[in-house]
């Protein structure tokens, strides 16, 4: 079954307000209207709540978002039109219409969020009526617009105070991925446009809470990317930013190792064998590192003269080392068999995680960490060209706790005020 289409915001302003100039300079507000969309697509709206006064004229439009699930459908958008003295057409927001505050949107600060392509639609329909010498003031209004602008991205994007009118086709396609896209995109235009020269990635709320917990950080340096993270790196490095920091939960972004940078589950299937074969690797690793240093040691005893022999003539590894800690043991075979064992029961990276932390190799999530951030220069490496960018990974679990970090993300905190160290 096709899903049915609708009519942007846009297209709604649109409408009233070539009905309301209508009747402001015909003397009678109709009862539909027709309007052109960048789409090609004509439409014929509805017009209601119609009132005409000898110095406005103003009408509503029900917005139709169709099948697609938009928090401003059904709301109203409402058009005003008052004569003015001179040849421009004056396009405003009124109550209800969020008010741009940050800069790096499509809209200057101090404007009402009335994007170009409506605003162009807008103009043009009142030119049709009133032609090129005769100028007019729209003022847009949506009165639930403050409520339903809450439940939008615009408070995050500093678009206080209502929605937003948008659309650049004037058309709604149901279930429009390109349209969340273009959502997350004005997060990145805001952190540029702001000057920063790092952005934090992350896919949802945790990442971008937890990362407010661990670090002194503006929140518009942080956006999140939803489960788009290959489209979001790309446009990322497009923005010129020079160091992203790419932060979250493993469940996520260890699904890049398999080459999915669109992580989503209906695309993308849990990252847990991923991560077990990562452990198992390292476990494996970590007992051939056992038997050479047990040979070497053997080997280098036999060569000592009486009395000069060490209780421990190898030097351990750094404690910073990308392997387990040295208290560890993980090079005993019976521990080595339990963690083995006790992961064939765990069902999600979580409790892999946690498994992690009781056995107290936990560390092994930095290895992850650096796999992760060498996907991600591998990526873009593939989407040249971009100037080189500084990548970084940190991860989170589903508490918000930090329990892996590569070391450009390390060198990246170590020059910021963590709130661990304030």
């Amino acid at each position: 079954m096709s899903l049915r289409t609708g009519y942007t915001t846009g297209s709604c302003a649109t409408a009233a307000a070539k009905a309301a100039t209508f009747g402001l300079f015909k003397g009678k507000i109709p009862d539909e209207v027709e309007i052109d969309t960048p789409a090609g697509i004509k439409l014929r709206l509805k017009i209601i709540d119609k009132r005409l006064t000898d110095n406005y004229a103003d009408c509503s439009v029900l917005k139709d978002a169709g099948d697609d699930p938009d928090v401003t459908n059904g709301c109203k958008v409402q058009a005003r039109v008052e004569r003015t003295s001179g040849e421009t057409i004056e396009i405003d927001g009124g109550e209800g219409v969020g008010r741009v505050t940050k800069p790096g949107l499509q809209v200057p600060v101090g404007y009402a969020a009335i994007n170009p392509v409506p605003r162009s639609m807008i103009e043009n329909a009142v030119r049709e009526v009133i032609g090129r010498s005769t100028g007019a003031k729209v003022v847009i209004s949506v009165p639930n617009g403050r409520v339903l602008g809450e439940k939008t991205f615009n408070p995050k994007l500093g678009i206080l105070g209502g929605i937003s009118i948008i659309g650049t086709t004037g058309i709604v396609r149901p279930m429009s991925e390109d349209a969340f896209k273009t959502s997350l995109l004005c997060g990145l235009d805001i952190a540029r446009g702001i000057g920063y020269d790092t952005v934090v990635l992350v896919p949802g709320n945790l990442g971008e809470r937890s990362m407010l917990n661990l670090i002194h950080i503006p929140k518009d340096q942080i956006i999140q990317i939803s489960n788009f993270v290959g489209f979001m790196l790309e446009a990322a490095g497009e923005r010129h930013f020079k160091k992203i920091i790419l932060a979250g939960h493993p469940g996520k972004l260890v699904k890049l190792l398999r080459g999915d940078f669109h992580t989503h589950s209906a695309v993308s299937k849990p990252a847990n064998d991923i991560l077990i074969g990562i452990i198992e690797q390292q476990i494996q690793n970590r007992g051939q590192m056992s038997e050479v240093r047990d040979q070497s040691k053997k080997a280098k005893a036999r060569n000592l003269t009486p009395g000069t022999r060490s209780q421990n003539p190898i030097k351990e590894p750094a404690k910073n080392e990308k392997f387990l800690p040295d208290n560890a043991p993980i090079e005993d075979i019976s521990l080595s068999n339990t963690v083995l064992n006790s992961l064939k029961d765990v069902s999600t990276v979580e409790g892999i995680i946690e498994l992690l932390r009781d056995y107290k190799t936990l560390c092994i999530m930095d290895d992850v960490a650096e796999r992760i951030e060498a996907k991600v220069l591998e990526f873009y490496r593939d989407k040249q060209p971009f100037f080189k960018i500084i990548a970084g990974i940190i991860l989170f679990d589903m508490k918000g706790s930090l329990v892996g970090i590569s070391d450009s993300a390390q060198s990246w905190l170590n020059l910021t005020k963590t709130k661990l160290s304030s």
